[in-house]
């Protein structure tokens, strides 16, 4: 579905296309290159199918010159803290075992050693998004003889950067007395201070609509920071398919824009956007809404 025939903004409104990555368990997936985003920002996303290593061979550790956010999100949508399946993941050059079981981001410093990663376990398929603060995601081998930790405690080196998300309901009133709507979902934030950089993210699922978003639906909001929206199908075997119409206001013209396939809204800083929300919906959808530089103001 294409958006209105005006086209100034259309540019800022990109389909997102998936294929399949063929890497081991991690399946059907699209990938969000700098060009593409108009951003020095990469971002991953996709889908694990079936249980065994995470990445490529030959499955050592390694570091970036920036900083990442791996997410492991659950696809369950009456249960989005659920992640259906057992994670082993490394961290630093110590190897420190992390099991993951539940939705969790991992903040990865600019430098930090990280993997091998296994899905050791998988009783439902469940989402990777990978979050890259840079043009590439480009990768430096570490060499080392170490073997994995044990499973790390509470109080271990790396815990900080484990961080499972803690979902609020997002139910009637949550936004204020301007915007009463309920659409049936779950809220929850994401933010990496506590590891050294600034970034933030909004991670939510709607299950309703009509359903509008922000305590002041109606009109047009702007922030001071670069801003990417990801309206993300939760169909497995079809990411691609929205199952629901999404409609989005762009400018201060509030230019229209409607799409029904899993689709990225880049707003640079200051742009004013909204009027937006579910027009309708016949499947639950997931909005992530990155804030890749930070938005704490």
């Amino acid at each position: 579905m294409p958006g209105t025939t005006a086209a100034k903004y259309g540019n800022q409104v990109k389909a997102l296309l998936f294929k399949d990555f063929e890497e081991g368990g991690f399946r059907e997936g699209t990938e969000m290159t700098s060009e593409f985003l108009g951003l020095d920002v990469h971002i991953k996303y996709g889908i694990f199918w079936t249980a065994g290593r995470i990445g490529k061979p030959p499955y050592t550790p390694h570091v970036h010159d920036f900083d990442q956010v791996m997410l492991f999100a659950g696809s369950d949508m009456n249960d989005l803290g659920e992640l259906g399946a057992e994670i082993e993941f490394c961290l630093g050059e110590e190897m420190e075992t992390h099991m993951i079981t539940t939705t969790t981001a991992v903040a990865i410093p600019r430098g930090t050693p990280h993997l091998p990663a296994a899905v050791n376990r998988l009783d439902r398929r469940f989402y990777l998004m990978e979050i890259s603060i840079a043009p590439e995601c480009r990768e430096t081998p570490l060499a080392t003889d170490k073997k994995p930790t044990p499973p790390a405690g509470w109080r271990s080196k790396y815990r900080k950067y484990i961080m499972p998300l803690a979902f609020t309901r997002k139910g009637a009133w949550h936004y204020g007395p301007e915007n009463r709507d309920d659409g049936g979902g779950y809220i929850s934030f994401i933010r990496t201070q506590d590891a050294g950089f600034d970034f933030v993210m909004l991670y939510e699922n709607m299950k309703k609509g009509p359903y509008r978003l922000c305590p002041e639906p109606d009109k047009p909001h702007a922030h001071p920071t670069t801003q990417i929206m990801c309206f993300l199908g939760t169909d497995t075997d079809d990411p691609g398919d929205l199952g629901a119409e999404f409609e989005i206001c762009l400018g201060k013209e509030e230019e229209r824009h409607r799409f029904n396939r899993s689709t990225a809204v880049v707003t640079p800083p200051l742009l004013p956007h909204w009027p937006g929300g579910v027009v309708k919906l016949t499947r639950p959808i997931i909005m992530a809404d990155i804030h890749p530089f930070g938005n704490e103001h």
